[in-house]
């Protein structure tokens, strides 16, 4: 007999079955606990991106307003600086207006004063501002502080102011304008930030006032008590401008400045005048217009008198004297008003030269040289662009003069506060 054949049991089968669904529910449950831990981690990553996104888009907002408040405190500390020399409380209107006009509060902006290593005065204005924040709330910033700073510093001035007191000026009627504009112009300058000086000429030069601080009354005293006459010797009045600058209380950090104003032509100069190989240093001098003949010559330079008319020593109404004759008594006064002023720009200063007077005027002589008064200044490198560039300005009536002087001042203060 055989033994019979053995059957799967169903106890077996139902093992398979069950270990089979066992693992269909472990892997259910590994699915659901990795997609929740994905979830977990793009909602990580999702909080750190819109963190950085905010952070990029409050900076950059941040940024500009900073930007703003710079170009703000910027022209607000240069208008402060070139109104500094009519006191703190002025200059401290117009920083905070030009600030207000760049779109800043005057609570937001402070202004503060002093002087740096160099010996110039400063201004510092400084303006700051609140931002609330955007997307960097998530992060629990609800606002950040911008702020921006600028100090402009205003250099001293040592400046020589250079008069054209010759007879013309009260024979045209135009003395007392030239008087008054003078005046206004020195009113621009303070007495302890800068050094002012005071040079006259007619056929002689005179130092009114020698350049140093506390100049304004003794610079009005003289300018009011001048009187108009005499002739035109412009290397003379230059001269003696170069050598004020050449004192030992000019500051080395000081923007070094002439202002010359004449309202004609050279009709004089200073040279060895005598016979061949015995001239005298003294003075010689042709008449306004041209009339063939020179003034005459004049002794003793230095002591001639300002404030009226120099008698000549030798040699009146001649042709010629000593070999000088009319045209090269102008030539000679034009050339050493020019050899001055190139002097007087060697040394680092800047000339603006002023002129007055009727361009139209039937006489040559009569009608303003512009051409010599820009080769005075330097006007755009005309004479030499290696040495500092001035201006030239014209009046064309007495009424003009102060304007004229007014805008003199005016494009100095901005070019030394730019």
């Amino acid at each position: 007999m055989h033994a019979p054949e053995s059957q799967p049991t169903e106890v077996g089968r139902g093992s398979g079955v069950d270990a089979l669904r066992r693992g269909k529910g472990l892997l259910r449950r590994n699915l659901r606990d990795e997609c929740g831990g994905i979830l977990a981690m793009v909602a990580v990553a999702l909080v750190m991106v819109l963190a950085s996104t905010g952070l990029a888009v409050d900076l950059g907002r941040g940024y500009i307003e900073r930007l703003r408040l710079g170009r703000a405190v910027d022209a607000g500390s240069l208008a402060a600086a070139r109104a500094l020399r009519l006191g703190q409380a002025t200059a401290r209107d117009e920083g905070l207006a030009v600030a207000r006009a760049n779109g800043v509060p005057t609570s937001s902006t402070s202004i503060q004063f002093g002087v740096n290593a160099r010996g110039e005065n400063t201004v510092t204005m400084a303006a700051a501002r609140t931002v609330p924040t955007t997307f960097m709330r998530i992060l629990g910033h609800q606002q950040m502080q911008v702020g921006a700073r600028a100090t402009a510093a205003v250099p001293p001035i040592d400046l020589v102011l250079v008069l054209d007191q010759s007879g013309s000026l009260a024979y045209n009627g135009v003395w007392t304008d030239l008087q008054d504009a003078a005046r206004g112009f020195v009113g621009y300058f303070d007495d302890t930030i800068d050094q002012l000086g005071l040079v006259s000429f007619q056929l002689a030069a005179a130092d009114r006032f020698m350049i140093g601080h506390g100049f304004t009354s003794p610079i009005t005293q003289a300018i009011n008590s001048m009187q108009s006459v005499g002739d035109t010797n412009m290397g003379e009045a230059l001269r003696l401008a170069l050598l004020q600058l050449q004192r030992s209380n000019i500051r080395t950090t000081s923007g070094k400045v002439v202002v010359f104003f004449t309202d004609g032509r050279a009709t004089a100069v200073r040279a060895a005048i005598g016979p061949p190989n015995a001239g005298q240093d003294r003075m010689i001098a042709a008449y306004q217009t041209q009339w063939g003949f020179i003034r005459g010559y004049f002794d003793n330079p230095a002591r001639l008198p300002m404030d009226q008319l120099a008698s000549p020593s030798g040699c009146q109404d001649a042709p010629t004297c000593f070999g000088w004759d009319e045209d090269l008594v102008r030539q000679q006064g034009r050339q050493a008003g020019l050899g001055m002023a190139n002097a007087i720009r060697a040394q680092g200063a800047v000339i603006y030269a002023i002129g007055l007077g009727n361009p139209n005027d039937p006489d040559p002589l009569l009608q303003p040289d512009l051409s010599y008064l820009r080769q005075i200044a330097n006007e755009g490198g005309v004479v030499d662009a290696t040495q500092p560039q001035g201006r030239m300005f014209f009046a064309p009536t007495a009424a003009d003069l102060r304007t004229v002087f007014d805008l003199v001042a005016q494009d100095l203060m901005v070019r030394l506060a730019s």
